[in-house]
């Protein structure tokens, strides 16, 4: 499957893929270790993204596209770092 390859889920889909997160949730975040924003330089103990897209599946686990909320930097989380 290409990379790039764009393409569209009703909403149910889309509930199953991203676990019941939707694309522009605001989710909170933590690590358990020592983790810097590549962009910004903040710590990210605890922190705020939203949603933008699901990059895919790992393991079991769903990867997100997200925005981080200290600056805007675009990166990618695994759904196991968003806080319940």
């Amino acid at each position: 499957m290409e990379e790039n390859m764009k393409f569209e889920l009703n909403d149910e889909e889309l509930d199953t893929v991203v676990g019941g997160y939707g694309i522009g949730d605001t989710v909170l975040c933590s690590h358990d270790d020592i983790v810097y924003c590549s962009n910004c330089g903040r710590l990210l103990k605890n922190y705020e993204v939203t949603i933008t897209g699901v990059r895919g599946v790992l393991d079991g686990h769903t990867l997100y596209w997200v925005t981080r909320k200290c600056c805007g930097h675009k990166s990618s989380i695994i759904d196991t770092e968003i806080l319940g």
